[in-house]
């Protein structure tokens, strides 16, 4: 299923995909192509589904920015696969992608992520992050950051973490009355915060209290 979105010179467009038991496909392209000046939000949300989803962003236009806030909940047997492109064209353009999610049970996930810019971007600047919270000792998640650098006069930067709740944190919040379950939504609520704010009909934080 490829699905192709333009955003046109000057304009701002804003786009939220969900990936669920209502809303599932196996395999979702998207791409995005961003003129001069123009600017691109999107929300990725991912819920209990097996998908194999590609994410291309082609930055063509000079001075264009682009934001990308994706979070994935996976539980039982469920596969995901997330393959990013954040393309630079042109110059003085920006990125940014966060992708955070949280596995369980013997859920699996495999993100691939990629800043390419071109000879003629200079001025460049880009970040992408992927974090993972491992909820079980069968959950899986393995992250592949990749960077594709032609011009020197750029900014980018790439990070991947894959990890459990901090044990102090789950005792500091033990020490206060607060149980364990309570403790892992708060702190996966504030995983999730900056996906959080762009999610306007708290679908995110009412999965959270349930997952």
């Amino acid at each position: 299923m490829l699905q192709k979105y333009v955003v046109d010179p000057n304009q701002q467009q804003e786009y939220s995909f969900v990936f669920d038991k209502d809303n599932s496909a196996d395999h979702a392209h998207l791409s995005f192509d961003i003129a001069s000046d123009a600017v691109l939000i999107v929300y990725i949300l991912i819920v209990d589904v097996d998908i194999d989803i590609t994410i291309n962003c082609h930055i063509s236009g000079k001075q264009s920015d682009v934001r990308i806030n994706g979070a994935y909940l996976l539980s039982g047997d469920h596969k995901a696969t997330i393959t990013t492109m954040q393309h630079h064209h042109n110059a003085y353009t920006r990125s940014a992608l966060v992708m955070k999610g949280a596995l369980k049970d013997c859920a699996q996930v495999q993100y691939r992520g990629t800043i390419r810019v071109e000879k003629e971007a200079r001025g460049t600047h880009a970040s992408q992050e992927n974090k993972n919270i491992l909820l079980s000792n069968s959950a899986r998640a393995v992250s592949v950051p990749n960077l594709e650098v032609l011009n020197n006069d750029v900014k980018c930067f790439h990070g991947s973490a894959v990890g459990r709740f901090d044990a102090q944190q789950l005792f500091y919040a033990a020490c206060r009355g607060i149980d364990e379950k309570t403790a892992e939504k708060m702190l996966l609520t504030a995983f999730f915060e900056n996906v959080i704010r762009g999610d306007t009909n708290g679908k995110i934080k009412r999965l959270i209290d349930g997952f």
